[in-house]
């Protein structure tokens, strides 16, 4: 049986006597004899010893003093005094000191079962010194880790922990990376002394994909796996960084929840080392205990992401974005700095929306999320909101040209087509922007300033950023006033109807008339509708005013008399997208002709081209169904889009209107004239009726019956008028010229 035994001897012979004891006794001894202090301390910084053997009195030393000193340095080891000089009172007095046994020299035969019986209780006593050291450290590591913020801080303290314990040199932990094809270095990491920075900085530009170096080893097999010397390993391709380093053995244990490995503990000594089962054992305990606190840790981390992010964009969300902001305004007040705060807004993002469906708006948000996270700082923040809006936090500015430097930088970045899907999309945006200090002092006042100045670049147009500036609040208040008396103006019976004539220029009569809603404001007068109508449509109340024209327009219309050649003339009514949209448009018309009596086969829908290639399947549905009944549609605003006359055929158009913005410089704008002279011509190849609008001098009048368009209206005939002035204008038949 191998036997480390250690003998604090001053006579050789003795010594070698001893051995030969042990020899006879059936043990294998691999022994050193020392006789002073300082040999002894060497010994023992050397090597691990079974157990040690003295002689009570030598000449510069003794067996009491070798005792001491083991006792010193806390080693837990058989100790036998072997002695031809110690008495019974002497003998006693040592066994209190912390000897475990004496023998005299002269009488050998209790030194084997002395022998046997203090190696036997030396490792009892080890072992539940080990099971009370695991038992203390898994209630540590369990304890500590519970409490640690996070996963990296978690998974530090374990190794700090496993590294005191069990007297490693180093730790490090080794996460799987989110594809799953490799296995990386994490930030966390203890080393006791040395200097391991070149280890370190080697192990984290190492990636291994299962089986390969020690890491990969152990999460491909979900076994601990021990190296004895790494240095001389092969599948250890960080050999030559752990031979400068000073580290050889080595340890790597799974941390595991279910079947999924959660992380890859790795432990190293200083010195080479066959594999130890209870190390082996005690550290993979640690990571058994360890694996149910990182499963809990990467839930809550889970829950506070889902907290603090968007789900889709994975950008920070309203409730992180207010904490970001709050922050840089205080790190701004301490450091007398400008942050910028931006609002952004997709322009003509619900046409993806309708036209390609939510799967492709979605992964659009997501490409755009990137973009703009790719036009900021690492210190600043890019915040989705809700839907297609954007907020960002410029922190830390010196100067306000900064943040116009980013904003045209979002503008230019977006403007770039995106491909998503298979389609080719463009976008921009409206911007916002204001400054702390200078525009105001919190959070609430910061995205309430930037939301103002977006709705201004809107108006502008889109594709544009406004800075806030003190007069837009005004504006903004004055808006809001105006959709608080919107909504209440239909309640009042505040709305009502003029009518513009629309001429036949080969009949010279009015063909037909076009219902304009009117706003009769009761301090303001009459409001123009370019300013109500546009906040009707923002705000969804355009659905319910165009329910109340079309049924008010019918009626009125019902009860005019023919025109003077006995027909009666056309109504024109312009529908909302928003009442397509909702889907209840059939509904809506059906229900008006029903309860006014009006005939259908008189009445023209007006829709915008934009309108009709954006939601195509769904606007097609409802114009088949309202065709049926006699509804016929006219395009209005026609050439402001992007539609073909092509595609218009197929649909129950019966007029397309020429926008009045190419009208206004007929004929002199000699672009406008070969735009309206070529609508004329492809419509009429296809068999569709055309319909000027904003006709306004005699020249325009001219070159339009020129050319052969149908009809036209415009003040030139005859402003919008009343219903009881219209009803005076029918009977003459023609307007006055």
């Amino acid at each position: 049986m191998p036997l480390r035994a250690l003998i604090v001897e001053d006579s050789e012979d003795d010594a070698l006597l001893l051995v030969q004891h042990l020899r006879e006794g059936g043990y294998a001894p691999r022994w050193r004899r020392v006789d002073t202090p300082e040999a002894l301390a060497a010994a023992i910084e050397a090597e691990e010893w079974d157990i040690v053997f003295a002689d009570y009195t030598m000449p510069r030393f003794s067996g009491t003093r070798a005792l001491a000193l083991i006792r010193e340095r806390g080693l837990d080891m058989p100790f036998i005094f072997v002695s031809g000089t110690i008495g019974e009172e002497i003998a006693v007095q040592a066994m209190k000191s912390g000897a475990h046994d004496y023998v005299m020299k002269n009488n050998t035969k209790r030194l084997l079962p002395a022998i046997e019986r203090e190696l036997r209780e030396a490792q009892l006593r080890r072992g539940r010194k080990r099971a009370e050291e695991a038992l203390r450290l898994l209630q540590t590591v369990t304890q500590a880790a519970a409490e640690a913020g996070d996963v990296p801080a978690a998974l530090t303290v374990t190794l700090e922990k496993v590294c005191e314990t069990a007297g490693c040199a180093l730790g490090q932990a080794w996460l799987p990376r989110a594809d799953g094809v490799a296995i990386e270095c994490s930030p966390a990491w203890y080393s006791r002394g040395g200097n391991r920075v070149g280890f370190r900085t080697a192990s984290l530009g190492f990636a291994f994909a299962p089986g390969e170096g020690l890491p990969g080893r152990v999460w491909a097999t979900r076994q601990p796996a021990w190296v004895s010397d790494v240095t001389q390993d092969d599948n250890f391709p960080r050999a030559p960084f752990a031979r400068e380093a000073g580290l050889k053995a080595a340890l790597g244990v799974p941390v595991t929840a279910g079947e999924e490995v959660l992380a890859v503990l790795e432990f190293f000594l200083d010195k080479p080392r066959p594999q130890d089962a209870q190390t082996v054992d005690l550290v993979a305990g640690v990571a058994a205990q360890l694996g149910s606190v990182l499963q809990r840790k990467r839930a809550e981390e889970r829950l506070h992401y889902l907290a603090h992010h968007d789900a889709l964009t994975g950008l920070p969300n309203r409730v992180l974005f207010t904490d970001r902001l709050k922050q840089a305004l205080v790190e701004a007040a301490r450091r007398e700095r400008l942050v910028g705060v931006a609002f952004l807004d997709l322009d003509r993002f619900k046409t993806i929306n309708d036209s390609l469906g939510h799967g492709i708006g979605d992964q659009f948000l997501k490409a755009v999320a990137e973009r703009l996270a790719r036009c900021v700082r690492e210190g600043d923040t890019v915040a989705r909101l809700a839907g297609d809006e954007f907020t960002l936090i410029l922190a830390d500015m010196g100067h306000a040209d900064h943040a116009a430097h980013v904003t045209q930088k979002v503008l230019d970045s977006l403007a770039q087509p995106f491909s998503v899907a298979g389609h080719e999309l463009y976008t921009s945006a409206s911007l916002g922007v204001t400054l702390y200090p200078l525009d105001d002092g919190d959070v609430e006042g910061l995205l309430r300033n930037a939301d103002i100045a977006m709705y201004r670049a809107k108006e502008r147009g889109g594709n544009t950023c406004e800075f806030y500036a003190a007069d837009m609040t005004a504006k903004a208040q004055a808006r809001l006033a105006l959709e608080n008396a919107l909504r209440r103006a239909l309640e009042r019976s505040e709305f009502l109807l003029h009518y513009q004539p629309v001429v036949d220029l080969k009949s010279g009569r009015i063909a037909g008339i076009e219902a304009l809603v009117r706003w009769r404001h009761p301090e303001r007068g009459l409001v123009p509708p370019a300013e109500f109508v546009p906040v009707a449509e923002e705000t969804g109340l355009i659905a319910r005013l165009g329910e109340w024209v079309l049924r008010e327009a019918c009626e009125q219309c019902r009860r005019c008399e023919h025109g003077a050649d006995g027909t009666p003339p056309r109504l024109a009514v312009n529908v909302s997208p928003r009442q397509f949209q909702q889907g209840s448009l059939l509904k809506t018309v059906t229900r008006a002709l029903e309860d006014t009596g009006f005939d259908p086969r008189r009445l023209d829908l007006e829709i915008t081209e934009t309108l009709l290639m954006q939601n195509a399947e769904s606007v097609l549905a409802a114009m088949r169904e309202l065709g049926q009944l006699g509804v016929r549609f006219s395009v209005d605003d026609f050439g402001t889009g992007y539609s073909s006359l092509a595609y218009l055929k197929h649909l129950p158009i019966g007029h397309v209107k020429i926008d009045r913005s190419f009208v206004r410089d007929i004929p002199a704008d000699t672009n406008d004239a070969a735009i309206v002279t070529a609508i004329l011509s492809m419509a009429h190849s296809l068999g569709i009726q055309v319909i000027a609008e904003g006709v306004e001098t005699e020249a325009q009048f001219e070159f339009l019956r020129a050319r052969g368009c149908d009809a036209i209206q415009g003040f030139y005939f005859s402003p919008p008028l009343p219903a009881e002035e219209l009803a005076l204008l029918l009977k003459v038949g023609r307007p006055p010229l």
